[in-house]
């Protein structure tokens, strides 16, 4: 029986109709695509996503209704029907704090292809219970952000996608250059967070669990069985927001939704106790192993220092599986963490990639250090100011934003908050394409707090907590 996920063979001819084919392709193959070759296909892709889904998505037609876009001519004028993050927190936050989840499933019906017709929200009270509902009735999976207004952003993934889902998390295992990883329906994983969670990481846990380890959650070690709660996360945003105004927020929350938080305080207290015991039991359990874990530098870290703790070095197996994204999550870490952290793993080095969750897959870092765009992300770089798409030769800096071609049930056109110094051409490694030498948050040097990305989920979940704890 052939191991789920694994590429497979693909026929070019294809890929302009239908660009998710691309990801099937192994890493070395997509990046050895001709960059002419990428040009027209993409060109040919989005002008067919684009008829596809203008005038289903109602934000598409009408943003390209303001830029007087009928038709893309050449792939930098597709740059003007780039979403910013507020289209997918453009509810009022009312129909939140009320419990209107239908009148949330009708606004999130103008950003999906998906039928919600069939969705039922009865009876619901919390933003969990929506979207349980959504993959219950019409297998559709959100992926949030963590921000700390409390406005969350949703970002909707269809059933079509959901395919793709084992695909991506398998070509993030893979390194330039190397060989696709074999075995991995009997490898475990470990998660440090939680064993459900609505983020991109989360559904790429849950299609592993599915579809390559059919089933079987032996497999999976979990720090925390439970969830990371979308309520959660809205509702201290919302009330830290209330606290700065010196409002009484939680008198505004209904009492089901303060005894659901209420428990999940409760369950924090014991957190460092229960994420000690956690990395313990790994080390105990996995000792040695062929294991596969995607986290930050900073949650790397960590997992070092619990086990200096114990005098551990080369806890796992050196064919293990390790994926770094994300950087260190505002961590301060000493000089020279990252050889410590790959000493004390028992790996040669540790694979970096960069991305989004509105992205379906990460680029990949190649050894000369830069991370290169797959050929299924038609991206931007833009001027923060103008708006104006940088020319597509030479090296530019400026906003990231990218067209994830591969995406069928939703635009996948969206502003970023990096900003990005981008070369269009080649890489010193020998790729040719476009590649990313230099990335860092505009949203933190604006202030932003949408962070759509998951590398550092379960800690802002945790920060959310902490901050509830200590609300009367």
């Amino acid at each position: 029986m052939t191991e789920p996920g694994i590429a497979r063979s693909v026929d070019p001819r294809t890929f302009a109709d239908q660009p998710q084919e691309m990801l099937w392709q192994s890493i070395d193959d997509s990046l050895a695509m001709p960059a002419g070759d990428v040009a027209e296909i993409q060109l040919a892709a989005v002008r067919k996503r684009f008829e596809e889904m203008r005038e289903k998505l109602p934000p598409l037609a009408t943003l390209a209704a303001e830029n007087g876009i009928a038709g893309i001519a050449e792939l930098n004028a597709a740059a003007s029907l780039l979403f910013k993050h507020s289209v997918y927190k453009s509810y009022p936050v009312s129909i939140i704090e009320k419990a209107r989840f239908d009148r949330m499933t009708q606004w999130l019906g103008n950003l999906t292809t998906q039928d919600l017709s069939g969705v039922r929200t009865d009876g619901l009270e919390s933003i969990d219970d929506w979207h349980d509902v959504l993959l219950r009735d019409a297998g559709l999976r959100i992926i949030h952000t963590t921000g700390t207004s409390g406005k969350l952003s949703f970002l909707p993934r269809g059933s079509a996608d959901a395919p793709l889902q084992l695909r991506s998390g398998r070509l993030s295992q893979e390194r330039i250059g190397g060989p696709e990883p074999r075995g991995l329906d009997k490898v475990p994983m470990i998660v440090v967070g939680s064993r459900t969670m609505f983020n991109g990481y989360g559904a790429q846990i849950e299609s592993f669990v599915k579809d390559l380890y059919g089933g079987d959650e032996s497999l999976l070690h979990t720090m925390d069985r439970g969830r990371m709660s979308a309520d959660v996360l809205s509702l201290a945003g919302r009330l830290a927001a209330a606290d700065n105004r010196g409002e009484l927020g939680r008198s505004q929350i209904s009492p089901a939704i303060l005894k659901r938080l209420d428990q999940y305080v409760e369950a924090q207290k014991t957190g460092p106790e229960r994420r000690a015991r956690f990395f313990d039991t790994i080390f105990d359990k996995l000792h040695g192993q062929r294991v596969m874990m995607a986290g930050n530098w900073g949650m790397y870290y960590e997992m070092l220092e619990a086990g200096r703790q114990r005098g551990l070095q080369q806890v796992f197996s050196p064919e293990s599986h390790f994926v770094c994204s994300g950087g260190a999550k505002g961590k301060v870490l000493p000089d020279g963490y990252r050889e410590d952290i790959t000493a004390f793993l028992g790996i040669p080095e540790m694979p970096e990639s960069y991305g989004m969750s509105e992205l379906v897959s990460l680029m990949p870092k190649c050894a000369a250090g830069n991370y290169h765009a797959l050929p299924w992300m038609l991206v931007f770089v833009l001027d923060p100011h103008s708006g104006q798409p940088a020319p597509r030769s030479g090296t530019h800096t400026g906003r990231f934003g990218v067209i994830d071609l591969a995406y069928q049930t939703r635009w996948g056109g969206v502003l970023s908050g990096d900003e990005v110094t981008m070369t269009f051409g080649k890489c010193a490694c020998g790729i040719e394409g476009p590649h990313i030498g230099a990335v860092r948050r505009y949203s933190e040097k604006e202030g932003g707090d949408d962070k759509i990305t998951c590398a550092g989920a379960p800690e802002a979940h945790d920060n959310a907590l902490a901050f509830l704890a200590e609300l009367d």
